[in-house]
């Protein structure tokens, strides 16, 4: 029979190994003694789990370091025994040009993004999202990855996050892009000074069918004849997120073999930073009006009111595949200005 001191000391080794493994559960698997800030201290803890689940624990794996307000960093979160999948989120600032939440693949689908009804002008999904910086922060801060550099005069700097794995909360993701980016602009020296807001956002609709009478929702919207091809690309569903006359935005999935999809979007100017774009080379006068269209980018700023609207569509590749016809994007276009401009209250327009 084991002697009382024996016993007591089996009893102590096993508690103090039942604290240990306890100890490592709670540093795999919380933030337990970790990192309180990330990116630069731009991000707390608090937000971060948010994104990134608070399930495991928060890390970050790179951070490139700036004498600047300029930030790019990614952070994961990890665990063990929990059976959670990792998560990782990169957060940077960038520049771009104003309208690159409409124009640009990498943007994927306008449609499916929840824009911000307060709280900051910008959007996310569930692996993305972005904030504009204020225009004051125009001279002072830029990017620094993939190089550094600052806005030209037809470009903004925001604040961007990209999910490398897992998806993230579309509030939480949206909270701390805008504190982020009060956070850098404070930095700077061209905050606003007020306490960021919890950003409202719009969730997208589920898709529904498109009526040929009213594209997108929109009275007397339609896409012309001559857009679809028997078979390839037909009227089928539509996807519309944000609200008129804020910023909204709407995808076609066009029924067929092609599997082609259109976008078409609407913006106030503040939303693309107002002023800014027009900056664009590519922008040209329409006679009769106070607005500009590009014809590259299918984009027309119109003076509606006391503000600029902004509009544009951009086609899928599988869209270009099927060949439209010549001249088909100046109808297209000039149909949906002619329908949403009205929901704007934007004056007549004959973009040709």
């Amino acid at each position: 029979m084991p002697s009382r001191k024996r016993s007591a000391g089996i009893a102590v080794t096993g508690v103090a190994a039942l604290a240990v493994c306890a100890g490592l559960f709670s540093w795999w698997n919380t933030n337990l003694l970790g990192e309180a800030e990330f990116c630069e201290g731009v991000v707390n803890s608090a937000d971060m789990a948010a994104v990134l689940g608070t399930q495991g624990r928060l890390s970050t794996v790179w951070s490139k370091g700036s004498d600047g307000p300029e930030v790019a960093c990614g952070v994961k979160r990890t665990s063990k025994f929990l059976d959670a999948e990792p998560t990782e989120v990169t957060l940077t600032t960038a520049v771009h040009e104003p309208d690159f939440q409409f124009q640009t693949h990498v943007w994927k689908n306008p449609s499916t993004m929840s824009y911000f009804l307060k709280g900051g002008t910008g959007a996310v999904s569930d692996e993305r999202g972005w904030v504009l910086l204020p225009d004051a922060c125009r001279d002072k801060v830029g990017s620094i990855y993939p190089a550094r550099q600052h806005p030209k005069s037809d470009e903004v700097t925001v604040a961007e996050a990209v999910m490398n794995q897992g998806t993230a909360d579309r509030a939480a993701l949206a909270r701390m892009l805008v504190r982020a980016a009060q956070r850098i602009a404070d930095d700077a020296g061209c905050g606003t000074g007020d306490s960021p807001e919890v950003p409202e956002i719009q969730n997208p609709s589920d898709l529904s069918a498109t009526d040929a009478a009213a594209v997108c929702r929109i009275p007397g919207f339609r896409i012309p004849q001559d857009a679809l091809v028997r078979g390839e690309a037909e009227i089928g569903k539509e996807q519309t997120t944000g609200s008129i006359p804020g910023a909204w935005s709407c995808g076609l999935d066009l029924s067929g073999s092609a599997g082609a999809e259109i976008w078409f979007s609407a913006a106030p100017g503040e939303h693309v930073a107002d002023g800014t774009l027009l900056n664009s080379d590519g922008f040209k006068d329409i006679p009769g009006v106070e607005g500009k269209v590009d014809w590259y980018r299918k984009a027309v700023v119109l003076k509606c009111g006391t503000k600029n609207v902004y509009f544009s569509m951009r086609w899928s590749t599988e869209y270009y595949d099927v060949d439209p016809a010549e001249g088909l994007s100046r109808t297209m276009l000039q149909s949906f200005v002619d329908a949403s401009g009205k929901q704007y209250q934007c004056p007549t327009a004959k973009l040709n």
